[in-house]
């Protein structure tokens, strides 16, 4: 079961990166993000440690890019959630980084 969820979120952030969503990373550092997505897809047991360096990239998505649909947005944090990742932290740090498109 961990094994699904852990495809779902890679799924997940595979998608995002299709649709632009973390276009305006650096390619280092989306190189990086895309390593430890793989290195903590492919660790069958919980590593608190890859988590801990996954979640700061999982925060630069954004949400406001025009291909993005609402259904993308509900499987990103269907994704998260299963995962047990903190959504709510995510989200706060979405409104911190997006601060100009929040009235």
């Amino acid at each position: 079961m961990k094994t699904n969820h852990k495809a779902l979120l890679h799924d997940a952030v595979s998608e995002f990166i299709q649709l632009h969503a973390f276009d305006h990373l650096m390619d280092q550092e989306l190189a990086l993000f895309k390593s430890l997505l793989n290195q903590w897809a492919n660790n069958e047991e919980p590593n608190q440690e890859l988590t801990a360096k996954l979640i700061p990239y999982l925060t630069k998505v954004n949400f406001f890019v025009e291909s993005i649909s609402p259904a993308a947005i509900q499987l990103w944090f269907y994704a998260l959630s299963y995962n047990n990742i903190p959504v709510m932290n995510l989200s706060g740090n979405i409104v911190q980084d997006n601060n100009e498109l929040v009235y």
